[in-house]
């Protein structure tokens, strides 16, 4: 059995290194653009799960753990914004400040479904202050971040910006607060999350508040076993291609995954 405990899978962020104290940002608003990250607590048999065919619940959670450090981590060198981690569950902050460090602002997710606490997280974001919020997840570790960097630009001209998925959701969503009357409760409303159908059905709301969009290009989520073996392909190929990669953590445990369950052999 795959032996390597969630707790050390992780070596202290860059971010953590660089930053000699604790960024506060609801005391403190310097930027107008935040970046809400929606994160669960890596436990298993409560993440991944669509993966446990290949994996066990331990590695799943050990793999979404490598995500969500090398995604934040990723996040933390973009300037002008205020990366802020929507956890859930509520209590789980204590136990995500050991992954992803202190210098980042922590908010629970509150809401019944995901369109509740998209809506709320969002209401967070209005009310300190914030005149750009972005919201993304946390399945997509080697999503560039020059979409999210092309995401704040566009803001200054589009009410709406979207990064597709390719099956059929979002990675991205943000707006302005000019929209934000119009556009809230309503974008994330009678929505089928987990469908085909989320990006289209919110293309239809915006759409039916006359807003203006920016649309950025399609990336993929890793949710399943086929996902996976993509991101394997694609982690060789940045590799080969680049010499590095942003999601170091996940390169270097997918590699021991793959051994140690016999996958994807020729």
């Amino acid at each position: 059995m795959f032996s390597l405990q969630i707790s050390i899978l992780t070596e202290p962020l860059l971010s953590d290194k660089l930053m000699a104290t604790e960024h506060n940002t609801t005391s403190n608003n310097e930027m107008n653009t935040c970046l809400i990250v929606f994160v669960k607590n890596p436990i298993p048999n409560q993440v991944k799960t669509r993966l446990l065919p290949i994996l066990n619940a331990e590695q799943a959670a050990a793999l979404y753990c490598a995500f969500l450090t090398d995604w934040c981590d990723a996040l933390s060198t973009i300037s002008d914004v205020d990366l802020i981690i929507a956890n859930t569950p509520p209590e789980s902050q204590s136990e995500l400040e050991k992954l992803i460090g202190k210098h980042v602002t922590y908010i629970p997710q509150k809401g019944i479904d995901l369109g509740e606490r998209l809506s709320n997280a969002t209401k967070w974001g209005a009310e300190n202050g914030y005149k750009k919020i972005i919201i993304v997840g946390s399945d997509s570790p080697t999503l560039p971040k020059s979409f999210i960097s092309d995401a704040v630009v566009s803001l200054d001209t589009r009410d709406f910006v979207i990064g597709p998925s390719l099956d059929g959701g979002y990675y991205l969503i943000g707006f302005t607060t000019n929209i934000l009357s119009e556009a809230i409760p309503s974008v994330f409303e009678g929505i089928a999350w987990s469908t085909a159908n989320v990006l289209k059905q919110t293309l239809d709301r915006i759409k039916s508040i006359n807003s203006t969009l920016k649309l950025l290009p399609p990336w993929y989520d890793v949710d399943t076993p086929e996902d996976l073996a993509l991101l394997n392909t694609h982690l060789h190929a940045i590799r080969l291609a680049e010499g590095s990669t942003q999601a170091e953590r996940t390169e270097r445990l997918l590699s021991d995954l793959i051994k140690e369950n016999s996958l994807w052999e020729n």
